[in-house]
């Protein structure tokens, strides 16, 4: 069965709410402006879902901190569900779609399923439109002559982007293999910031 979504997609004006429920995902990163596909089978996630699916259909999605799957990252990115298609074992196949980031301040709830008490987190620096075009530049240039293995449709969809967070978000999910490499961008408080590292592992992965 498949569950259908609000119509409206759009999420100008969004707030984000005090506490979320939360799935710790060993290698698994949401970033803003992307998508993740899921398979829920677990009990407690099953249960996750439900809780979502009644209230606002937000999840966060963190990382164990260092492996430990009982300790986790203190930033996560928040995922709206777009699609849920219900499988007849039990299971769900889910599509989320990144909204932002939040930092855990502490966690209400640990069983069936984590809910954390959210802020949400980052920080838009003041820059000039030229400032703004000049690193959305950078980026585009780096991902055509960077040494990136970049296909030509994803190549093409890029293309299209002309905000430079949105951009470096996407290409960070796109191209950064490693979890941990993942994650050090998600945790960049600064959008300026953000797109100098997630650069800077680029640069170190193709060099």
């Amino acid at each position: 069965m498949i569950e259908r979504m609000s119509e409206d997609t759009s999420l100008a004006g969004f707030e984000m709410p005090a506490t979320l429920p939360v799935m710790v995902l060993g290698g698994g990163t949401l970033f803003p402006n992307t998508l993740l596909p899921l398979f829920i089978f677990e009990e407690r996630y099953r249960a996750m879902l439900e809780c979502a699916l009644k209230t606002d259909r937000l999840v966060a999605i963190a990382m164990p901190l260092n492996g430990n799957p009982n300790k986790v990252c203190p930033v996560a990115g928040v995922g709206l569900v777009r699609a849920c298609v219900r499988n007849d074992d039990g299971t769900s196949n889910v599509i989320l779609q990144g909204i932002g980031r939040v930092r855990f301040n502490a966690w209400p709830q640990l069983v069936p399923f984590r809910k954390a008490s959210v802020q949400p987190y980052g920080r838009i620096e003041p820059e000039s439109p030229e400032d703004r075009e000049a690193r959305l530049c950078t980026l585009r240039v780096f991902m055509e002559k960077g040494g990136l293995r970049v296909p030509a449709e994803l190549g093409s969809q890029l293309g299209r982007i002309d905000d430079p967070d949105s951009l470096t978000d996407i290409a960070a999910s796109a191209f950064l293999q490693d979890p941990d490499q993942r994650q050090t961008v998600l945790e960049q408080e600064s959008n300026l910031r953000r797109q100098e590292v997630l650069l800077r592992l680029l640069r170190l992965n193709a060099g």
